[in-house]
């Protein structure tokens, strides 16, 4: 029972009494097990020869002096303290000591030190239990390009740019129940450095997150999903990153962002309860605006000066609207050249030149200004949308807005694995080998099957390939099993990597 609350063992470990130093005749030295023995206990150890916090004597050593006082002091041949023997007092070498307990740092839980297996020496930060520890992985990280839609390039001609390059990583916690890792934690994010050009410079995207309710204790999820999440703005704080931004956006009913069938017992959060749930969170560490105040306060003029990430709720709707504009612009344009009169082409009718330039500069005039204030229309349409929808995007100021801020220096190698490579990849591949997270039996097996996949996917696979015959033969391949039988290839064969 005491194991399941999440402690060590529940029993109480004492250590046999042991053998005690008699401080009487040379000859003695020992007092043994369930003796009596008579014990000082040295309430000023800071005097000459007289250091240790207890001086014992076994009852013949105490009882062979005659005299109402003893010298007692550490080293014999220096000057002894003389201790009245109306001062020691009587007792038996019986006692057992109790094992020594610690607390755990984050729950409290106390602990028997040698069930812990914890040295100060070794981990001097504190003992964590079990229970509460968490191993977080970035189980991918690899360099993409967040292309521009269509639409907004062609919105701004030789304005908008290509692409944002960004770094996406896939992060994943785990933590050790009844023995097995359970992965119970994930979340996939944009990392978008000093080298991207703006609006998305320094920025990055928490663009998932998910997660299955196995934690225990179960008091503590709450807390443990903000720590990890606050512990990435962090992360990203010190490596330079100015803005964080996330879309409070909930899973729908049988829709799953990143683990494979939830259990049927988890509530799913609803937008208002997620759009608190994000609040209670930032509000504890994090300067935080709506989307909307955030553009205002960078004093937004354009829409291609807003974040555009990728996969985000914003790239669509801008598409979406400037696509609506267009039809609108193109009806308008087209009942306006029914209504213009048909002008002369004759050589001779200079006056009819002159309108027809004069109608043509009209035209090309209108359509600019009907180009600006389309461009006005746009942002106001984004920003109007944006109030309606400011509850549920949340920009996190990570640094104050100062000329000097540290460098984004994120130098660590990339991790490819196609498995991690998007949030769909992997959902598709737990959803087509039915590894469930609906309980937490099935929830073992998956996360054993997720490790498997990520530590076989970093081994190395060789075959042995054959350049003489190739001529004959364009791919002459054996893997290493064929290779090694034993009727061998008449060749020397080249070993490969893949």
């Amino acid at each position: 029972m005491f194991i399941r609350m999440g402690y060590c063992c529940g029993r109480q470990h004492v250590y046999s009494p042991g053998v005690l130093l008699c401080y009487g005749k040379e000859q003695c030295s020992q007092i043994l097990v369930n003796d009596n023995y008579y014990y000082y206990n040295n309430l000023e150890p800071s005097r000459l020869n007289l250091s240790n916090d207890q001086y014992r004597f076994c009852t013949q050593c105490f009882n062979s002096i005659e005299s109402d006082a003893i010298f007692v002091g550490d080293d014999l041949t220096q000057t002894l303290v003389e201790i009245p023997k109306s001062l020691f007092l009587l007792s038996k070498n019986d006692l057992k000591e109790a094992e020594k307990m610690i607390d755990c740092i984050v729950c409290t839980r106390h602990w028997h030190q040698v069930c812990a297996l914890h040295l100060d020496q070794i981990w001097s930060e504190g003992f964590i239990c079990n229970t509460c520890h968490v191993t977080i992985r970035v189980l991918a990280a690899s360099d993409k390009i967040c292309n521009v839609k269509s639409q907004l390039k062609n919105y701004y001609p030789n304005q908008a740019t290509d692409g944002y390059p960004y770094r996406t990583k896939a992060i994943f916690a785990f933590q050790k129940l009844e023995g097995v890792d359970v992965v119970f934690f994930g979340m996939y994010v944009q990392e978008y450095d000093e080298h991207c050009p703006a609006p998305n410079t320094r920025r990055v995207y928490i663009s998932y997150f998910d997660t299955v309710h196995f934690f225990q204790l179960k008091i503590y999820r709450t807390d443990v999903y903000h720590e990890i999440l606050i512990g990435y703005l962090d992360y990203v704080k010190q490596h330079g990153y100015m803005y964080a931004h996330m879309w409070a956006c909930p899973a729908s009913e049988d829709i799953d962002y990143i683990f494979y069938r939830h259990p049927c017992e988890q509530n799913i959060l609803k937008l208002k309860c997620l759009q608190d749930w994000c609040k209670i969170m930032l509000d504890r560490e994090q300067l935080q605006n709506d989307i909307k105040q955030d553009c205002l306060d960078s004093q937004i003029q354009r829409v291609i000066d807003i974040p555009y990430f990728d996969g985000d709720f914003w790239p669509i709707m801008i598409e979406n609207n400037i696509e609506k504009l267009d039809q609108e612009d193109r009806g308008k344009q087209e009942a306006e050249d029914l209504d213009d009169p048909i002008e002369s082409e004759h050589p001779t009718e200079l006056s009819g030149k002159r309108k027809s330039v004069n109608t043509c500069e009209k035209k090309n005039l209108k359509k600019m200004t009907n180009q600006m204030l389309n461009c006005t229309d746009l942002l106001s349409v984004i920003f109007s949308t944006m109030e309606k929808y400011k509850e549920t995007f949340f920009v996190i100021r990570l640094h104050d807005q100062t000329p000097s801020h540290p460098a984004v220096n994120d130098n660590k190698d990339l991790i490819e694995c196609d498995l991690m490579e998007t949030r769909t990849i992997f959902l598709r591949f737990f959803c087509d080998k039915n590894y469930e997270f609906s309980s937490l039996r099935r929830a073992k097996f998956s996360t054993m099957a997720l490790l498997y996949e990520l530590h076989a996917s970093k081994t190395e696979k060789c075959i042995y390939s054959c350049n003489i015959c190739r001529p004959q033969c364009e791919d002459f391949d054996l893997c290493e099993k064929c290779y090694n039988m034993e009727l061998k290839h008449e060749h020397n064969m080249e070993r490969l990597l893949s």
